[in-house]
Formats: C-alpha cells, structure tokens, sequence
C-alpha cells in the first residue's frame, strides 16, 4: 500500500467490536469515491468484520496486515 494515498486514518486501537467497523462507517462521509482509508485496530475479529462489511457494501478492502499488536486495514471507499 502505498502511503501517500492514505486520505483519512482512524485509529481505532483498543475498541472491541463494533467499535472499529463503527469508527470506520463514520468516517466514510468525509472521504471521496477513491479516497483511502487505514484503519487501526487492535480487536482480533476485525479485518473478518472489515472484509465482510465490504463485500456486502460494494466498498474495496485493498490490503491488511499485523504490526506488532495493530492491524492496518487498507479500504478504498
């Protein structure tokens, strides 16, 4: 993933679901069709929540993956 297509970050370490999918759906009425969002979470079960909720929303999981205890979740809106 390149970097500087990031648009938005949320961070949303330490949220136990749905706070991090929440987080993410609120953010989505600031970014542009094609703008980047990473999110941060430190919940297990969210890049299966984040993967899901794409599928079903038309929205594109680009990438993700584990930095130390935080996962980075790429989604293109």
């Amino acid at each position: 993933m390149e970097e500087d297509r990031v648009v938005h970050v949320v961070d949303a370490r330490y949220l136990s679901c749905p706070g991090p999918l929440l987080a993410l759906v609120k953010k989505l009425n600031e970014v542009r069709r094609g703008g980047i969002i990473k999110l941060l979470a430190t919940d297990p079960a969210t890049p299966r929540d984040v993967k899901e909720w794409a599928e079903r929303t038309g929205h594109k999981l680009l990438e993700y993956k584990k930095v130390e205890q935080v996962f980075e979740i790429y989604i293109e809106v």
